[in-house]
Parts: C-alpha cells; sequence; structure tokens
C-alpha cells in the first residue's frame, strides 16, 4: 500500500468517510469550484451516457451527479474508501452505480468505454482518459491550485505542492498535458476562496482529514499550528485562503 493510499484509508477508518464534520464558513468571491464542477458534469450527461470518476473517495460527490448518467462506474484505491462510498450508494437508492478498488492510471477498461471521465481532485492520466472516452467525449477535472493554502505552508515548512507559488501555474501545466494527449480544452477556470474555521479544534480536524500534509500530526506539529491560528485569526474564524481550478477537455483526436 502506497503512503497516499494508506492515508485515505486512515481517514477512512478514523472519520467513516471523507468528512471531518469541522465547522467552518466559507465565501466564494469568484464562485463555488464544487458547484461549477458540477454544472460542467450535468452538461454532458445523458441517459445514454457512461460516465467513469476516478479517486472517487467516499462517493458523495459523485452520487448527487449520478442520476444524469445512464451508467456510473468509479475507482479509488482505498477499500475502506469504497466501503463508506458503498454505504452512501445503498442510502441513496441508485442502482446504477459501481464502486470498484481500481487503478485510475491502468484502469483495465477497453478503449472507448466512456463518453465522461471526472475526477476531483484526484489524479489526472490524459493518455489514460484519451484512450478510454468515445470521439467527442469529456474530461471533467478539478485540481488544488498552487496559492493553495500558501500561508500555513510556509508556517510548516511543507505540504502538497510547497514551494510551486513561484513557478509555472499548476492549471497551465495541467491544460497542456491534456493538450499533448488530444484533448481540447473547452473550460478553464481558477477560484480562490476563503474558508473561516470557527476553533482550532475544527482546523486541527480538517488538517488531519485532507492530504495538505499527509504526515500532519497534531502533537508534533502543534508549534507550527499554534503560530499559524495566532497569525490567521479574524473575527469570523481562522483564515484558510483556497485555490483550485476547474478544466474541461474535449476529445478531439487519437492522440
Amino acid at each position: 500500500m502506497s503512503q497516499h493510499q494508506e492515508f485515505y484509508s486512515e481517514v477512512a477508518t478514523k472519520f467513516g468517510g471523507y468528512s471531518s464534520g469541522a465547522q467552518r464558513t466559507t465565501s466564494y468571491p469568484q464562485g463555488d469550484p464544487e458547484e461549477h464542477f458540477d454544472t460542467l458534469v450535468r452538461a454532458v450527461g445523458s441517459p445514454d451516457a457512461r460516465l467513469l470518476d476516478v479517486g472517487c473517495a467516499d462517493g458523495r460527490n459523485l452520487l448527487a451527479i449520478a442520476p444524469e448518467f445512464g451508467r456510473v462506474d468509479a475507482l479509488d484505491l482505498s477499500v475502506e474508501m469504497l466501503a463508506s462510498a458503498e454505504r452512501h450508494r445503498v442510502e441513496s437508492g441508485l442502482t446504477h452505480v459501481e464502486f470498484t478498488v481500481g487503478d485510475a492510471s491502468e484502469t483495465g477498461f477497453p478503449d472507448e468505454t466512456f463518453d465522461v471521465v471526472t475526477s476531483r481532485r484526484g489524479p489526472l492520466f490524459p493518455q489514460e482518459f484519451h484512450r478510454l472516452l468515445r470521439s467527442g467525449g469529456s474530461v471533467v477535472f478539478m485540481g488544488i491550485g498552487e496559492r493553495d493554502v500558501q500561508a500555513l505552508k510556509e508556517t510548516f515548512g511543507r505540504g502538497q505542492l510547497y514551494g510551486r507559488w513561484t513557478g509555472v501555474p499548476v492549471v497551465q501545466e495541467e491544460r497542456r498535458r491534456l493538450e499533448e494527449a488530444g484533448f481540447t480544452v473547452d473550460d478553464e477556470r481558477e477560484f480562490s476562496y476563503d474558508e473561516y474555521f470557527h476553533t482550532a479544534e475544527d482546523l486541527d480536524r480538517f488538517l488531519q482529514m485532507v492530504p495538505i500534509f499527509e504526515d500532519y500530526d497534531s502533537v508534533r506539529d502543534l508549534n507550527a499550528f499554534e503560530r499559524y491560528a495566532a497569525r490567521a485569526a479574524t473575527p469570523e474564524g481562522i483564515h484558510l485562503p483556497r485555490h483550485w481550478f476547474v478544466l474541461r477537455a474535449r476529445r478531439t483526436s487519437r492522440g
């Protein structure tokens, strides 16, 4: 089991899925990236369309858009996350969604099986996704931008995409990878928004659940945590600036 896979399995075991229950208030001056992602996916759905979601985690987000498609397959490497996803599927009553342990880089599905491939803050494998899609099919990808929680990572001296804020924007790199694989990007949008955690305990629970620091430890990281919490304190809560992006691309060549 990889460190990444182990992290999500531990999160699922600890929290029962991909939700910590941390209390926070969110402000979206440029719109909600999750809503934009869902809008793009629903726009390419139909009763005859087949969707593949990779890195599905506990499946809650996928199940919200699954009714727009005739058949839905979902992959994740974490058995524990998939167990949570299956519980959510049963509760939803949806029978056309199947959750499977699988590697998004080598899915094993035949060529041109799907009309849409989605990855919500999950992996992006343009060549494999191109192979899986029928002509004219779409990839909808949500990624983490280089400025996401930059001040937090600078305080800790490590973290996801650490130091990338001075390089080429991540959205540009991912767009290039898609285009080189034979896709045409028809929607690109970045989102900077703000989260305010109501208490230090809420922020601590959140950091235990997300891969900003896959090695986060509430005791070992206490000094850095307290420094950040003090600097980021506002009347609304402990401020965490976020930076995500969404791309939609269509399969327009053989790659």
